[in-house]
């Protein structure tokens, strides 16, 4: 595969915010795709990538022997999933026309989620673009002797020519070692959004007198914006004017790195949170107090 870029960088082509495949701790993300009309539109994308110029991006896998084909899919958060609101959509690139929705082929998988679905949410968030990443399906040369003579079934197959067709397996998303992405995407956002402390890592705090109320009349989204303060030495989170919790000081001061950052600020930042089990979860940067 050519060489990536190692930072995050909105690329022209796509129109996607980038995130580029680690060269240092490179590995591969399986996707989720379901059968029905998410499979049907995954095969129409590889076909369509194929059929405009793709074929002659088909190479070697690094340290492997796999053949490929190199592709660019979006990934899409989707707070709107019963499911999990934290779940990230594998779509097709915005160039392939209709809505999020419709490009939609697959779900990054939950235990990918844990380390990587927070930079990826945090980007599309921050930015307000759509974020994508390089990502390959692995691809075999058909024999079409074995389906006249054998009847073997490749199922959709990529068809270079009259005699020439490629079968494909196993779409694969190539994206960074999870403290590399966090990195790249703290530096990325710095240059979009200065003010904004990014959803990496959550950690919860109690609910202020009344506050879990009074927000439910406001919003009903899963996760909504806050704006963190300090004043008097305490880290506030505020929803407009409502206050909803004191973050720092605490007795787990998960919190104090943002305190120091949004003094760097001037003051005031902003930020995510969700209601959870009972308290307020806010979403930040780092998860380790400063030493």
């Amino acid at each position: 595969m050519k060489t990536v870029h190692d930072s995050i960088a909105l690329d022209q082509a796509s129109g996607l915010v980038l995130i580029p495949a680690s060269q240092r701790h490179e590995f591969a993300v399986g996707v989720s795709i379901w059968d029905g009309p998410a499979e049907d539109a995954y095969h129409a994308f590889v076909q369509q990538e194929a059929a405009s110029g793709g074929l002659d991006r088909i190479c070697r896998k690094s340290g492997r022997g796999d053949t490929i084909l190199p592709l660019t899919v979006q990934l899409v958060p989707r707070p709107d999933n019963d499911y999990n609101p934290l779940a990230i959509s594998v779509a097709a690139p915005p160039s392939h026309g209709g809505t999020d929705h419709d490009r939609h082929f697959g779900y990054m998988y939950e235990r990918n989620l844990v380390s990587l679905g927070g930079a990826i949410r945090s980007l599309a968030y921050v930015t307000g673009r759509p974020v994508g990443c390089h990502a390959y399906v692995e691809v075999y040369r058909i024999d079409p002797r074995e389906h006249q003579e054998c009847g073997v079934d490749h199922g959709p197959v990529i068809a270079a020519s009259r005699t020439v067709r490629f079968g494909y397996v196993g779409l694969r998303l190539l994206l960074p070692w999870w403290e590399d992405l966090q990195r790249m995407a703290v530096t990325y956002a710095r240059t979009v959004a200065p003010d904004q402390i990014l959803p990496l890592i959550g950690h919860w705090a109690p609910w202020a007198p009344g506050a879990r109320q009074e927000l439910a009349k406001r919003t009903q989204a899963p996760l909504f914006p806050i704006t963190l303060r300090v004043e008097n030495g305490q880290l506030l989170a505020y929803h407009q004017d409502l206050l909803l919790a004191c973050l720092w000081p605490s007795g787990r001061d998960f919190f104090d790195r943002t305190l120091a950052r949004v003094r760097e600020l001037g003051g005031t930042a902003t930020a995510y949170a969700v209601d959870y089990e009972g308290s307020i979860k806010v979403y930040v940067e780092d998860s380790s107090p400063q030493s």
